[in-house]
This record gives structure tokens, C-alpha cells and sequence, in this order.
């Protein structure tokens, strides 16, 4: 296990890539799980959850996509997939049964 969260660390860029977060709205939404808010604090991208905020470290998907992925102790790991789509901004957060699709609020 402990190799495996290794590995995985390695792939992160802390603080998140600037081209990537850079794309992101301001703020997102899901009817479910409520909205994000996006901060910036110098180098580094926080997003605020309401309820608790994290900081966000990027991550380069095997699939060509790039996840922000919290690094709050606690709730380390929770990967939020950007789209490739240049029409809508979205993120998606995915768990084992369930995929949640976090729109850009306007």
C-alpha cells in the first residue's frame, strides 16, 4: 500500500499546474453535492467546499485528461477530472458507484 501511495504522489504537481487551473471557473455546481469555489493565494489553488476548502495539487491523466486533486489532510486524494470540451467548463468527481458532474455556475 504504502508503494502504491508513492507512486501516486509522484505523479502530482504541488501546487496545481498555472496553465491548468488556470482554465477553471470561478465557481461550480452539482445539484447533489453543492458548489466549488476556486481560489487563487499566490501560487497556489484552494478549492472552497463550503463546509472545508483544500488546497488542489494537478495530476496528468494516463487518458490525456488532468485531475486537480485535494491535499487537505483528511480528505487527501479526492480527484476532480477537468473536461476537454471548450464549449462548457465541468469538472467530475468520480467513486466506485457514482459520478458527479460539477457544472460551471454563471
Amino acid at each position: 500500500m504504502k508503494l502504491g501511495v508513492a507512486k501516486e504522489r509522484k505523479r502530482l504537481a504541488v501546487p496545481a499546474d498555472r496553465a491548468a487551473s488556470g482554465k477553471l471557473a470561478p465557481r461550480y455546481t452539482n445539484a447533489a453535492l453543492g458548489e466549488i469555489a476556486v481560489e487563487r493565494k499566490g501560487v497556489e489553488t484552494i478549492f472552497d467546499f463550503g463546509e472545508w476548502k483544500s488546497a488542489m495539487a494537478s495530476r496528468k491523466n494516463d487518458d490525456g485528461t488532468t485531475s486537480l486533486v485535494t491535499i487537505v489532510p483528511g480528505f487527501g486524494g479526492l480527484a476532480f477530472v477537468m473536461n476537454s470540451n471548450d464549449k462548457a467548463r465541468t469538472l467530475t468527481l468520480r467513486d466506485a458507484q457514482h459520478e458527479y458532474l460539477f457544472t460551471e455556475k454563471k
